[in-house]
Order: structure tokens, then sequence, then C-alpha cells
């Protein structure tokens, strides 16, 4: 059995397609709007907000009365921008309510917790931070997630740090920027994507994969507590986009290079502009040689 929190989301739509396809387990998707999860043989849905203990206590019945759940756990507020306007409810939504969700919720045969490469803050272009490094986040958000690190550890349980994720969104009801640059194209409109912000990108797909690969390899391996789940390649939002026109037949030279740096006026919040994590420990663990985007 899996149990998916924050089924909704981007990630949690493909968590949750990558299990249906390469197991035999049920699911339990858990989401605050369950609106947009579609019904489906072999997936429970469970409408429950995080920040109600209420909430919690109900969900905790229900994974108890099956058999040891494999969970992975996705909810968070994550908007950069919209955390540093509201660090009160950013705080109790990624702490307060997850420290609740960890003293609750019990029955687990493992448990993975999505964090961020904004943990590690600004890098270079020449150096991939590895798990042991200091952390020194630029971020509200990357400062919570730290924190929010620490309890997940201090339960013992597993975090698995994530680079900027990058797909098609499997919801009709919303689209990632992906859909939107696609839809733009088509339209013949011209994008400005940033050369000078730069991660270890992957899509969702690769990484749904890789997290259901270490929670199916749990019990027969010693997963790190802390794993950079991430692409080899250091790709910016620009090579993403000219990725993205290329495989969709559509002219590459409507993605126009612009620079983060020039363009304050996007963001509220200050991001890294590069941010690159090394993925050497999570390939030993699954026997990979590499790990690539794919789109």
């Amino acid at each position: 059995m899996y149990s998916i929190i924050g089924a909704n989301g981007f990630l949690g739509s493909y968590l949750i397609n990558c299990i249906l396809e390469n197991t035999s387990d049920d699911v339990i998707a858990v989401a605050r709007n369950i609106e947009g999860l579609p019904a489906r043989s072999r997936v429970k849905i469970i409408k429950c907000d995080i920040t109600s203990s209420e909430d919690i206590k109900a969900l905790a019945d229900i994974i108890r009365q099956g058999e040891p759940c494999k969970m992975i756990y996705t909810a968070a507020y994550h908007n950069l921008d919209l955390i540093a306007q509201n660090p009160k409810t950013s705080w109790n939504i990624n702490i307060t309510a997850l420290a609740s969700f960890l003293n609750t919720v019990d029955n687990l045969s493992c448990f993975f917790f999505s964090s961020t490469d904004c943990v590690y803050g600004e890098g270079s272009p020449d150096y991939r931070f590895r798990e042991g490094d200091a952390l020194n986040p630029i971020s509200l958000y990357g400062v919570q997630k730290g924190a929010a690190e620490c309890l997940v550890n201090a339960r013992g349980y597993n975090v698995l740090r994530l680079p900027y994720m990058f797909g098609p969104s499997l919801s009709p009801q919303k689209m990632h920027f992906y859909d939107k640059i696609v839809e733009d194209l088509r339209q013949g409109k011209k994008i400005k994507m940033f050369y000078d912000s730069i991660r270890s990108s992957l899509d969702y797909k690769t990484v749904a994969e890789l997290t259901i690969q270490l929670a199916e390899n749990y019990s027969d391996k010693k997963i790190p507590k802390i794993l950079n789940l991430c692409g080899d390649d250091s790709l910016s939002k620009y090579d993403l986009g000219l990725l993205l026109a290329r495989i969709s037949c559509l002219p590459e030279d409507l993605i126009v290079s612009a620079s983060m740096e020039n363009n304050n006026q996007v963001f509220q919040a200050k991001r890294a502009s590069v941010c690159l994590m090394d993925n050497s420990l999570l390939k030993d663990t699954l026997g990979l040689a590499k790990i690539s985007i794919t789109l």
C-alpha cells in the first residue's frame, strides 16, 4: 500500500501513475482539494487538510487499518514570493502541520519527504552540492524546508532534495509552466526564459519513477536518510525552453534568452541563480549509471 500526501499536485499525480503502472499496490491519495483527482481502481481518495489535527487523526486511523504503508509526502506551501508575504501561514503548513503529522501518523514501512535544492542556497557552475554540505538558504522557503528536513530525520524518515521539475500537467484543471510554453509557442508568441537560472533539472515522470524505485527497494537496501534526487545535466530555464520547442516541433527562435538578474520585477523573493546538486549517492543506491531529463 502507498499513500501520497499532496496527491493533486504536479508530482503527486505522476507518483500515483507510476505506482499504478509499475507495482500491484493500492494507493491512498490524500489532498486538501480532491476535485481534480480522477476516480480510478486501486486508488482511494481521502480529503485531508494537513493543518487540521482532526483530519490528520482520521487519516492515521485509515492508515492503521491496513498493512504498513509506503508514504510519500509532497504537501507544502512552496511559492517563494507568497511565502515571503505570508511567513506565519507558510510556517504553519511547512513546519507546524508537518510536526503534528509526523507525531500522529504511523504504521509506515517507509516515509519519503520531498524537499528542495533551495536548502543549499547560491551555488556556482563548477560545483555540485553534496548531501553533507552545509546549508545556506537565501529564501524563507529554503529555511523552512531545511527545518522540516530536521523534523523528518529526527523521526527516522527519509528526505529527497528535488531540483526544479519540468513537464506537462496531468490535471486538466491546472497548467504547468511547461503547458503554458507549448500553448504560447503554438500561437507564435515569443517567450523569455532565463539563461542564468541553472539547475540539475529533471522531469516529473523521472522524479516519480526514481522515488518509487527507492520505496520499492527500501527493505532490501539501506537508503540514505538524505538524497539529492536530480539529473546529471546543468540546465538553464532557456535550455529547457529550447528542448521543449525541439521535441514539440515548434520554432526554437521563439524562445528568447533573458537574464534573471536583469528581470528583478518578475520575482519578489530572492532566488539562487545557480544551484547544482551531485547525484552520485542516488546512483550508487539504485545502481544507475546516468540520470537524464526525459520529455
